[in-house]
């Protein structure tokens, strides 16, 4: 590919288009120009194209890509529909640069990667929980063979009260589920690639809705339901809509015999900072925040904690160092950080968890 500036095309003006995809390839420089952005409704096309300089709007995708014929689309909308539009990229000769989790399911999934490799194009999902300098960091470390044989793991992404309160997240016909593909896949996509990306061959999961689906009278936090920026016309909001789960548990099992405990909720009654990460190896155990190395030295016991350089205090860094990488990948000075193998054993897992959930029993893959 030659060095000319990459089109960007964004499907989608809504909270992580304004807050994370839009200023991500903004960073990449003369790497990269947005030059057009579609959502169904034509005043939030343009409000967001006015507020990031954005050459066109539109309110019809299909003539967008037509129109336009970007190098890339970034598809940016509710999960159901991630399918529909990247499959139509793909159609206009487009990369995909695609929200997570990839799709509604794993058939979904499949189908958008067999669609890429038919048109020779990339797809790629924003798994950026991988490109926080703490994440690069244990996997260096896992890599090196300090923790030994990894065979016990838990991961939580858990808060308190953070309800998305503010799009459309609540609801299954547009989501297909709550905190478990909203920040489950996060937690475990990370954890599964510093592990070495082991296969996940059976799942058991229990989903409840407790909380969430009722009215409390609180006073809503729109940081805390993870939307520190870019929200500027919230949908109108009804607790009487909330038809997913908002917590999940789930225990899976690994073709390397190691075993994961993952937890998310968007509301549950924990105390604030409940949840963390760590993996048990035969040589040393690893916390993921704070990263700490747990072994012995000699004949006592010890931790290490690393210090690692902290992440710039941006909101959707991880969008940032995505974009960065993407352009590198399809400039051909890396390779593809996020593989079509690790996407799918991701959400596989998600799958087989909520149908493990409905079924009441565990669910091989």
């Amino acid at each position: 590919m030659s060095e000319k500036s990459l089109k960007v095309a964004v499907i989608g003006a809504g909270m992580i288009a304004n807050a994370g995809h839009i200023p991500a390839w903004k960073n990449c420089g003369d790497d990269a120009e947005v030059v057009a952005v579609f959502n169904r409704s034509m005043e939030r096309a343009r409000q967001t194209a006015a507020r990031h300089d954005i050459p066109h709007a539109y309110d019809d995708c299909a003539k967008m890509l037509a129109e336009v014929q970007p190098d890339i689309a970034c598809v940016c909308t509710p999960n159901v529909s991630h399918k529909e539009y990247a499959l139509a990229a793909f159609e206009a000769g487009a990369h995909v640069f695609c929200e997570k989790p990839i799709a509604a399911g794993y058939a979904d999934a499949v189908e958008m990667f067999e669609r890429a490799e038919e048109r020779g194009r990339i797809l790629f999902v924003t798994q950026t929980g991988r490109f926080a300098n703490r994440t690069l960091a244990a996997k260096e470390i896992a890599d090196s063979g300090q923790l030994g044989d990894m065979y016990y793991a838990e991961t939580s992404a858990l808060r308190r009260r953070g309800v998305p309160t503010w799009g459309r997240f609540h609801i299954s016909d547009d989501s297909a589920g709550g905190p478990l593909c909203d920040l489950g896949v996060h937690a475990l996509d990370a954890l599964l690639w510093i592990m070495g990306s082991p296969k996940v061959v059976a799942a058991s999961g229990a989903t409840y809705t407790k909380i969430a689906n009722r009215d409390e009278g609180l006073v809503e936090d729109l940081a805390a339901s993870g939307a520190p920026v870019g929200v500027y016309e919230p949908r109108p909001y009804s607790a009487a809509e909330y038809d997913v789960e908002d917590m999940a548990a789930g225990f899976l099992r690994l073709d390397t015999g190691a075993t994961i405990s993952l937890k998310a909720s968007w509301a549950a009654n924990i105390p604030d900072g409940t949840g963390t990460s760590f993996i048990l190896g035969d040589k040393a155990g690893l916390r993921l925040d704070p990263l700490t190395l747990i072994g012995t030295a000699g004949r006592y016991q010890a931790d290490t904690v690393l210090k690692v350089p902290a992440d710039p205090d941006v909101p959707f860094y991880g969008h940032w160092k995505a974009a960065a990488h993407f352009v590198r990948v399809l400039r051909g000075d890396e390779e593809l950080m996020i593989e079509k193998d690790q996407v799918l054993n991701v959400i596989g897992a998600l799958d087989a968890l909520y149908r493990s959930a409905e079924a009441g029993s565990e669910v091989r893959l």
